[in-house]
Formats: C-alpha cells, structure tokens, sequence
C-alpha cells in the first residue's frame, strides 16, 4: 500500500512533464528537404566553401548577439566553435539552422542556434529584391584570457571563420 502512494505522485509527475510545451523557437533545425530539394528551392545557394564570401554581397549583418556561454563549458575553460546552416530569408531572419559541425560535440550548439535566432540582416544595394540566400555561419566560443588548445586549434581552424566570433571575459563563478 505504501508503494501505491509513491508510486501515484510519481506517475502524475512523469506525464505532467512529458505533456510541458517546450519554449517556442522561431528559427527552428532545417530538415534535409528544407536544403536539399529543388522544389522548394528559392534561395541563392552560397553553401560552397568557394561561395561563402559571397553572402556579403546581398545582405549586411545589422544585428548580432553574442551567444550565452554555457556556464559548464565557461567553468572548464573550454572553448569551440560550431557551424550553422541557415537561410537569410527575405526579410533578413535566419530561417531554420542545421548544425554542420561542432566541437566538442553538442556542447556550444544550442547556444550558438539559441544567438543566430535574434540576428537580422539588411539587403545589399545589389540585392534590393531581398533573395534569400542559404549560407553557413561558424561562432567561436573562447575564453580571453585562456588559451586554446590544440584540440580547439586543430577543430576551429583561424582562418575558416565566416561570420562572427563569439567571446566572453572571464568572470569568477
């Protein structure tokens, strides 16, 4: 009987989370359809590494935020860097995000998604139709005053920076 009384509570609690919406996302993970078909395809593909520079010539960054460094990472002194797949629609809003690499592994993605949500971006003279364009962005997470490592070295190379670098001052914990 006394089992039955844990075992109420605790069942009323499961379903209570497993039924709690999760916060609203406005750019949300692009599927493999969403890049890929041509259907659908109404964007100006710049995804290549030779064609990432080209961006800059139909949209401005106008807003950026600085990602939230997660406070594990920050406590480790770890640092990274994560690339995202986004489509710069045409009123200047990351419209979805696919993580196409990270390191270490999972642990900047959300923030570096949670921060390109609240980015904007303003259309170039030569682009006044706004064409939104498919495009890869990779935020650096570091530390000032730690340096990297090899490891970061070796996975965030310097000079593949596209769009931004995300960095925080060391503060205590």
């Amino acid at each position: 009987m006394k089992a039955l009384y844990l075992l109420l509570p605790l069942t009323s609690l499961l379903a209570a989370c497993g039924s709690t919406p999760t916060a609203d996302k406005s750019v949300e993970k692009l599927n493999h359809t969403d890049v890929s078909n041509a259907e659908i395809r109404d964007y100006i593909d710049f995804s290549s590494v030779e064609l990432r520079d080209r961006v800059k010539d139909y949209w401005n960054i106008s807003t950026r935020t600085e990602p939230r460094y997660p406070i594990a990472a920050a406590k480790k002194g770890l640092a990274g860097c994560v690339e995202l797949m986004t489509i710069i629609n045409s009123e200047g809003k990351a419209q979805g995000y696919k993580v196409t690499s990270s390191y270490p592994k999972g642990l900047f993605d959300e923030a570096a998604a949670q921060s390109l949500n609240t980015w904007a971006w303003l259309p170039t003279n030569v682009n006044v139709a706004k064409q939104p364009v498919l495009t890869h962005i990779r935020i650096d997470f570091m530390i000032d005053s730690i340096p990297v490592g090899k490891k970061y070295l070796k996975n965030c190379p310097a000079g593949e920076t596209f769009q931004v670098t995300g960095k925080i001052k060391k503060t205590s914990y």
